[in-house]
């Protein structure tokens, strides 16, 4: 069988490198190969936990170079020697460049024909498509707008080389600027702009404006690439819930061992973490069907949510969803919704959520009737029927379902009280960990993320809560 390995010099991705691996691991490259440029933002750490899951081979690059050019022409050189003997076919890609087919469903698919050596992908050039601030979602959810086919800039090409037959020569970008760019069988899904905030953070231009002017292009929409996201979600749900198993035991390590140097950088003592809960009696939680004649359910052959009827009803095929809420004086309410019987898949696909967990994290708006998400603090649509929440029985299965992230939230939803919930918490779970993460308090969040970097993705950082 061909085998296959993309290539990737990244520096300071920590937003996005997780969608990266998962969309090129979905195409079918059999090996990923990563140079972390010593990054400060825990792009190494994601690298770190990813490469647990995955044949992602991960390298540091050359500091006895001092240009960063310098260091990426010789780990693409290295790379692409190293990969000689192994793969078929190798390509080197950028850390905004994502490598789609139009039809083929893999990599060797996409090679199997092929009797040249190098394979030429011409850029399609994807501006912001509106967005000013950073996603937690996919960059091929989030941005759907690019520039049109006659545009100068795709005539830039990557290629899909096999690296026995180019000889030691890097394959050069610009090679093919006297050719008419084509998109009928692939393109380079090239997300140079992204959101304006995260462009100009990264963007080192004496001209920043302009630049952005020539990558924000949005004159037609496209949205072909939404084939791979199933797919590429599951993937990025385990490269998640992987580093947040790795915050668990880093968080068990700091509590237990009292470490005053990490404790200090999350803004706690360990006075702090041994002082009495503020809380006289632990948290009560109501469960709850999502309807009444009718129940919300997922359709675990379709993969989507459904409204099935009592006469309808199929356990093989449905599994009912439940909401936790946890009861509280305010209008607002914490809740977790997740399945009554456990799911084969990694996370629970809820539209408008970001979170890639089994378990959804929610803040429903008693007195509306609404439903936000913590984490972009937007509404989800939920389509309940008949408006309705019902109250079921809280049976021994489904506070099962919920010990872990009663532990972790017992004594409440802060930092401290975090911390002491993991020390209770003998073994990981990380949808009860994210989960509580994204109900902490967004100043909360931001020191934890600082002190791990790496660990939290973006897609459980908590926003302001709505006031009531």
């Amino acid at each position: 069988m061909s085998k296959s390995a993309a290539i990737l010099f990244v520096h300071n991705e920590v937003d996005t490198i997780g969608w990266w691996l998962a969309h090129h691991a979905t195409i079918g490259f059999s090996t990923l190969i990563v140079c972390d440029d010593h990054s400060t933002d825990g792009t190494a750490a994601a690298l770190s936990n990813a490469a647990t899951l995955y044949d992602i081979r991960v390298h540091s690059s050359d500091t006895t170079l001092p240009e960063r050019l310098d260091r990426q022409t010789r780990f693409h050189e290295m790379a692409l020697e190293q990969g000689r003997n192994e793969f078929d076919w190798m390509m080197i890609l950028a850390a905004d460049e994502y490598l789609h087919f139009e039809t083929a469903r893999s990599v060797a698919e996409f090679t199997a024909a092929a009797s040249a050596s190098m394979l030429p992908v011409n850029w399609c050039l994807f501006g912001s498509s509106g967005r000013t601030v950073p996603s937690p979602f996919s960059p091929v959810e989030t941005f759907t707008r690019h520039g049109l086919l006659s545009l100068p800039d795709h005539r830039v090409v990557r290629y899909l080389v096999q690296p026995r037959r180019i000889g030691n020569t890097l394959p050069d970008p610009f090679s093919a600027l006297e050719r008419n760019a084509t998109w009928s069988d692939s393109r380079i899904l090239h997300f140079a702009a992204g959101d304006h905030e995260s462009f100009l953070r990264r963007n080192s231009s004496a001209t920043p404006d302009k630049a952005w002017q020539n990558f924000d292009r949005n004159d037609a929409e496209y949205t072909g690439a939404s084939r791979w996201l199933p797919e590429s979600r599951r993937i990025a749900s385990s490269i998640v819930q992987a580093s947040l198993t790795d915050l668990y035991w880093r968080l068990k390590a700091t509590v237990t061992h009292a470490d005053r140097a990490v404790l200090q950088d999350l803004g706690l003592t360990p006075a702090q973490l041994s002082a009495p809960s503020s809380r006289r009696t632990p948290p009560q939680f109501h469960f709850c069907m999502l309807g009444q004649t009718k129940q919300l359910m997922r359709d675990m052959q379709m993969g989507y949510l459904v409204s099935v009827g009592a006469g309808e009803m199929n356990f093989g095929r449905y599994n009912p969803l439940i909401m936790a809420l946890e009861v509280s004086d305010g209008d607002v309410w914490n809740a977790c919704l997740f399945t009554e019987n456990p799911l084969p898949g990694r996370y629970l696909s809820l539209p408008g959520s970001p979170t890639l967990l089994p378990m959804v994290p929610l803040h429903v708006m008693i007195a509306e009737n609404t439903v936000l998400s913590p984490v972009s603090g937007e509404e989800i649509r939920i389509a309940i029927p008949g408006h309705a929440l019902s109250k079921i029985d809280a049976t021994t299965a489904l506070y099962t379902r919920m010990t872990s992230f009663m532990v972790l939230t017992a004594e409440g939803h802060g930092l401290a009280d975090l911390l002491r919930g993991i020390d209770r918490l003998p073994a990981p779970d990380a949808s009860a960990l994210g989960c509580a993460i994204a109900m902490l308090d967004p100043e909360d969040a931001e020191r934890l993320a600082q002190t791990f970097p790496g660990l939290i993705p973006r897609s459980l950082m908590p926003v302001r809560p709505p006031q009531p």
